[in-house]
């Protein structure tokens, strides 16, 4: 009886983190990025679950910031693996910076939402789809106004 009132009490916390990180991860595959759907809707959905394991299942002596933190170190493995460098004609580009931001990010979020602030992983998730449409429209307007010098 307890075990089945907990998964009620969770169920919601592992939708909402299935969501949010699948909307994220549907407009990063779109535009083309790293990483896509399945990585940051998993991704985000697997830091929510073990904050909830930290915090309730564990026990009440335990402390869950240890797992918590075993939880971001985990995650920057991730996000180093999606930052890669490419060199051409002696030129060096970094990409990927902003899909392992992302990674992070969602970490954070799965962790709020697994503590149950469900309202920070909300705005922090459209703060992050604003902050990704600002870089992209910056990016725009700056590759236009380089194309605009180079008639001249």
């Amino acid at each position: 009886m307890e075990e089945l009132m907990l998964l009620q009490e969770h169920i919601p916390k592992l939708l909402l983190a299935a969501l949010i990180g699948g909307i994220i991860g549907l407009e990063r595959g779109n535009r083309g990025g790293i990483i896509g759907f399945g990585t940051l809707s998993t991704l985000t959905l697997g830091c929510t679950l073990l904050t909830i394991i930290s915090a309730y299942a564990i026990g009440t002596d335990a402390d869950p910031s240890r797992l918590i933190s075993t939880i971001i170190s985990s995650i920057g493995f991730i996000g180093g693996g999606v930052i890669f460098t490419q060199r051409n004609d002696n030129e060096k580009s970094v990409r990927g910076l902003t899909s392992a931001s992302i990674v992070f990010c969602l970490a954070a979020i799965g962790i709020s939402i697994g503590l149950g602030y469900y309202g920070m992983a909300i705005v922090t998730a459209i703060l992050i789809e604003l902050n990704v449409f600002i870089s992209r429209f910056i990016k725009k307007r700056r590759k236009e106004n380089e194309d605009d010098e180079s008639e001249f």
